[in-house]
């Protein structure tokens, strides 16, 4: 198993970040995770691919709006695996009232209804990351991200792979991402 060192921001019902804690005091986070050998999971929406069982799931968020800081409403958890080319990521967001998720079909990098993102700071510097957003009707959004998240490049449009599903839980998405 090896280690991955990223930032990560989920939300999807709740918007929520696994990097603050109640004082605001960024906290470093390690997430284990394994390598895909020999099958990847098919990214379908559907979490239930055995492969997914190699790894666990991360939790612990808290909210980042509108309460900064706080429990969230509803938990969110992840999964990641990697192979030579790609990263895959596994959410769930759990919801007690899946009825309601907002599954709106917009235009790429419109961040509209409920949503899930994960930022990757790959560079490790806390001041620039990737990210990879898909709402609730899977529709993509991606920008680069500098200058301390002042600097947000929406034109960046990198080739990625996602797919989601809305269940009794709650959502789920599935992402491949390759690393180039």
């Amino acid at each position: 198993m090896y280690r991955i060192f990223f930032l990560a921001t989920v939300s999807f019902f709740v918007v929520t970040h696994p990097a603050l804690s109640k004082n605001d005091t960024p906290e470093k986070r390690v997430y284990t995770t394994a390598r895909v050998n020999p099958l990847p999971p098919v990214i379908d929406g559907d979490l239930n691919d055995p492969v997914w069982a190699k790894a666990t799931w991360g939790t612990d968020f808290v909210q980042r709006t509108p309460d900064d800081g706080n429990e969230p409403s509803f938990e969110t958890s992840f999964k990641i695996l990697y192979d030579e080319k790609n990263l895959y990521v596994a959410i769930r967001a759990f919801d007690p009232e899946p009825e309601k998720i907002e599954a709106r079909v917009t235009r790429r990098d419109q961040f509209e209804g409920d949503w899930v993102e994960i930022q990757l700071d790959s560079y490790f510097d806390q001041r620039t990351s990737f990210s990879f957003t898909v709402n609730a009707a899977g529709v993509k959004g991606d920008e680069a991200i500098t200058k301390d998240g002042e600097g947000f490049d929406a034109n960046w449009n990198p080739v990625w792979y996602t797919e989601v599903a809305i269940d009794d839980e709650g959502g789920t998405a599935e992402m491949r991402i390759p690393f180039s």
